[in-house]
């Protein structure tokens, strides 16, 4: 027992003795740095700072509660080694009803930068997905570009596929739903006049290829009414769909099968070509001509003659057996000849003057019952034939 104490005493004066060389711990930190070893005793200031409850990583003067800078190509970088499925490397969450989960922001006033930018490496992967999980509607993915760029090119949402083979989509849109839309572009109202902006814009750069195409629309069903690509417009002076082609080529082109066989064109110069012809409602030509006197006296119908003292102008016929006949009042014309451009507005006092094809006419009997084959002409009743 006696050794016993002597061994036990000797080793408690080993610990204190340790103990105290462990607490000679040089102090070289700042305050409200978070401190870290250089040395087995000594601290030094680490580059995350604390103020106020905000930390700066990098940064002395932190702007959010967690905020990050460097000169790394990734400013935060999240990653999950879990093979589990939708496992998330970073997730943010907002309880604001206005807020943000995660923001991303590029403040370089030049080249080409992303507020954003989402990258898969699965053949099946999505580089950025959005969800809106509420059961009363919601937005998956939203994009803006800001309200005050009057210049340059700013982009709500950018997608790009630059894979050089594959069905590759810079962005896809998709719903299941019978009243939901794939992809949305809204261009939003505002007081500024002009041409205005787009909702969705297509567009290929890609040059010296037999096809390629900005936009398009693809109805695969193989059953039920699809419709490839849909226009609407609401406006009076809105145009439903716009096609112009800037180099002076075709307007429009339209066919049938796959690879496309053309049946219908509209080149350049507004002329329409057309392998099956034409088939309006209505039964004749006619062709718009200026008339004498005043327009609301004209009705469908009237006989019409050459008016010897206008140029280029018809009008009622009022004579008998007059030679100036020139035609009917079309009540319908199938097709309307005129000297007018396609812009050009129509003027207030022409009528069409049927030229060809079969008419209703006002006749009367003043000269006796009208038979078939009997050779009409004009009568004293004025714009009747007898």
């Amino acid at each position: 027992m006696k050794y016993k104490n002597i061994a036990i005493l000797i080793f408690c004066a080993s610990l204190a003795a340790a103990a105290s060389a462990q607490e000679e711990i040089g102090d070289a930190g700042t305050p409200n740095f978070i401190p870290r070893f250089t040395g087995k005793h000594r601290l030094a200031n680490f580059n995350i700072f604390e103020v106020g409850g905000d930390v700066g990583v990098n940064t002395t003067n932190p702007q959010a509660t967690l905020d990050v800078e460097g000169t790394h190509i990734f400013g935060i970088l999240g990653t999950t080694s879990s093979t589990v499925q939708h496992a998330t490397g970073v997730i943010g969450r907002t309880a604001s009803t206005s807020g943000n989960g995660v923001v991303g922001e590029s403040t370089a006033t030049s080249g080409i930068n992303n507020r954003v930018f989402g990258h898969s490496a699965s053949p099946n992967g999505i580089g950025v997905s959005g969800a809106a999980t509420s059961l009363d509607g919601g937005t998956g993915g939203y994009g803006q570009t800001a309200y005050e760029a009057t210049t340059g090119f700013g982009a709500g949402v950018s997608g790009n596929a630059i894979a050089n083979s594959g069905p590759g989509f810079g962005v896809y849109g998709g719903t299941a739903s019978d009243q939901s839309i794939g992809v949305l572009g809204n261009r939003f109202n505002s007081s500024a006049s002009g041409s205005g902006g787009g909702g969705v814009r297509g567009q290929t750069s890609a040059d010296n290829f037999v096809f390629t195409y900005g936009t398009s629309g693809v109805a695969t069903a193989a059953t039920g009414g699809g419709v490839g690509l849909f226009g609407q417009a609401y406006s009076p002076d809105g145009t439903a769909g716009l096609f112009s082609n800037v180099a002076g080529g075709n307007i429009l082109v339209g066919g049938i099968g796959q690879p496309q066989v053309p049946v219908f064109r509209a080149d350049g110069t507004g002329r329409v070509f057309a392998d099956g012809g034409f088939q309006p409602s209505g039964a004749d030509f006619a062709e718009s001509m200026a008339v004498t006197g005043d327009r609301a006296r004209y009705t469908a119908g009237d006989l019409l003659v050459i008016d010897a003292g206008g140029k280029r102008r018809v009008a009622l016929a009022r004579q008998p057996y007059s030679t100036l006949v020139a035609g009917i009042y079309s009540t319908k014309p199938g097709l309307l000849g005129s000297t007018r451009r396609v812009d050009e507005s129509a003027p207030q006092n022409e009528v069409p003057l049927a030229v060809v094809g079969i008419v209703p006419c006002k006749v009367t009997a003043e000269n006796g019952s009208i038979r078939v084959g009997d050779l009409l002409v004009t009568s004293s009743t004025a714009a009747h034939a007898m």
